[in-house]
C-alpha cells in the first residue's frame, strides 16, 4: 500500500507541478506580446513520458487488466485467443506489437499514451487547467479506470477532442473519426448522436433547470425497474457495440442487474457536479473566449444526468454515459482554476476533498479487507518482481 500511495500522490504532484509551470510560463509570455507556447513544450513532454512510465511498469491491477494481458501473452506465446469479437483495430495493434516480440510493457504504454496525450493535445489551450486536471486524475478514479478500460478510455480522451469539430461544424471530419475509432471499441458509434447535444437551441434557461433535471434524473434512478421496460428495445444495439452478454445477463437476472448503490464514489460526484453547476455563470464569465466551454458544460450535464439514472443498475449500463465522463473531469477543473483565481478557499477545498479522497479511501479499503489480487487500486510492477 506504501508503494500505491507514494507512485499516486508522487505522479499527481509531479505533473501538477509541470502543469503549473507551463501554464505560468505561457502566461509571462503572452504578457509580453508573445504566442502560445507549442503543444510539444519540455513540461508536456517531461508529463507524458512520466505519465508513460509509470502505466507501463504498472502490472496485475484489475480483473480487466488480467483480461488485456492474458490477451497479449497468448498472442505472443500462442499466436491466437479464444476471444474472437475484439474490434480489428484493436486486434491489428495487439497482434502486430505481439509478433514484434516486444514486452507488454510496451504495449499498455501505447494504450496509456493514447490516453493522456489526447487528452493534454485537448487542452492545448487550456493549459491553465493541467495542474487541477492532473490532480484529479491520480488522486479520483480516473487513472485507475483508464487502465482498466483500455479500449474504452482511448474513445474517452479522444471525444474530448472531437468537442472542438462539434463547436467548429466539422461534421465530415467527426463522422471520419467516429469510424475510425469504432475500430477500437464498437461503442464509438454512441459518439454520432452525442453531435448534436450542443447544436440544441435552448433559449434562456432559467438557473435552477438543471438543478430540477439533475435532481429528477436522481429520483428516477432510485427506482431503476423502469429500465426493464427498455430492455426489449436496447438488445440488439446492446449485442452490436459488444455488450450483448450483459444485456442478457440483466434480462434474466435481476440481482445482476439491479443494485443499491450508496457511499462516496456515488455522493462525491453528484456534489462535484452541483458545485460546477453553481459556479457555471462565473466561470462562463472567467473563460468567455473559450469557445467550446458551452459545449462541454452540456455533455457534462448529460453525463451527470445518466450516470444517476444507472447509478442503481448494473455497470455495464452505466457505460455509454462514460464516453462523455472526461468532460465532467475537465469542468472540475474550470471550477478548481475560477476559486484559485478568486481566492474562495473554502469552496476550493471543498471540491478538492471531494475529488482527491478516491485513492486514499480505496487504499484504505484495501488495507482492511486485505483486497484482491487483481485490486485496481494497488499499484504493483513487475520491475520488484
Amino acid at each position: 500500500m506504501i508503494l500505491s500511495l507514494t507512485v499516486y500522490t508522487g505522479t499527481a504532484a509531479l505533473l501538477a507541478l509541470l502543469g503549473w509551470h507551463v501554464s505560468h510560463r505561457e502566461s509571462r509570455l503572452m504578457a509580453q506580446g508573445g504566442a502560445e507556447l507549442p503543444f510539444l513544450s519540455w513540461e508536456i513532454i517531461a508529463s507524458l513520458v512520466i505519465y508513460i512510465l509509470v502505466s507501463s511498469c504498472r502490472w496485475l491491477m484489475s480483473w480487466d487488466y488480467n483480461q488485456y494481458f492474458s490477451y497479449y501473452v497468448s498472442m505472443q506465446s500462442l499466436g491466437d485467443f479464444s476471444r474472437e469479437n475484439y474490434e480489428p483495430g484493436f486486434h491489428l495493434i495487439t497482434v502486430g506489437m505481439a509478433r514484434a516480440g516486444l514486452h507488454y510493457a510496451f504495449y499498455f504504454g501505447l494504450w496509456a499514451a493514447l490516453h493522456i496525450t489526447l487528452l493534454y493535445y485537448a487542452l492545448r489551450h487550456r493549459k491553465c487547467l493541467l495542474p487541477w486536471i492532473a490532480l484529479c486524475i491520480f488522486m479520483g478514479q480516473y487513472y485507475i479506470q483508464w487502465m482498466s478500460l483500455l479500449r474504452q478510455a482511448v474513445v474517452e480522451c479522444l471525444f474530448v477532442l472531437m468537442v472542438e469539430l462539434i463547436v467548429r461544424r466539422k461534421f465530415w471530419l467527426y463522422l471520419l473519426i467516429t469510424l475510425l475509432s469504432m475500430a477500437i471499441h464498437k461503442m464509438a458509434i454512441l459518439l454520432l448522436p452525442l453531435y448534436l447535444v450542443p447544436l440544441i437551441k435552448v433559449r434562456s434557461p432559467k438557473r435552477w433547470m438543471p438543478f430540477a433535471l439533475l435532481l429528477t434524473c436522481v429520483i428516477l434512478g432510485s427506482f431503476p425497474q423502469w429500465i426493464k421496460w427498455c430492455f426489449d428495445y436496447i438488445g440488439q444495439l446492446a449485442s452490436y457495440v459488444g455488450y450483448g452478454h450483459y444485456y442478457r445477463l440483466a434480462s434474466t437476472d435481476v440481482s445482476f442487474a439491479f443494485r443499491s448503490v450508496i457511499g462516496p464514489t456515488r455522493l462525491f460526484p453528484l456534489i462535484t457536479g452541483l458545485m460546477v453547476m453553481w459556479y457555471y455563470p462565473s466561470i462562463k464569465r472567467m473563460f468567455s473566449s473559450d469557445a467550446s466551454l458551452s459545449a462541454m458544460y452540456r455533455f457534462m450535464l448529460v453525463y451527470l444526468g445518466y450516470a444517476n439514472l444507472m447509478g442503481n443498475t448494473t455497470q455495464y449500463l452505466s457505460r455509454p454515459g462514460e464516453l462523455m465522463r472526461v468532460t465532467f473531469l475537465i469542468m472540475i477543473g474550470y471550477t478548481m482554476c475560477y476559486l484559485w483565481r478568486e481566492r474562495k478557499w473554502l469552496p476550493l477545498l471543498a471540491l478538492a476533498c471531494l475529488n482527491f479522497y478516491y485513492i486514499f479511501y480505496e487504499l484504505y479499503k484495501s488495507a482492511v479487507t486485505g483486497g484482491s489480487i487483481y485490486a485496481p487500486e494497488l499499484y504493483r510492477t513487475f520491475l520488484f518482481g
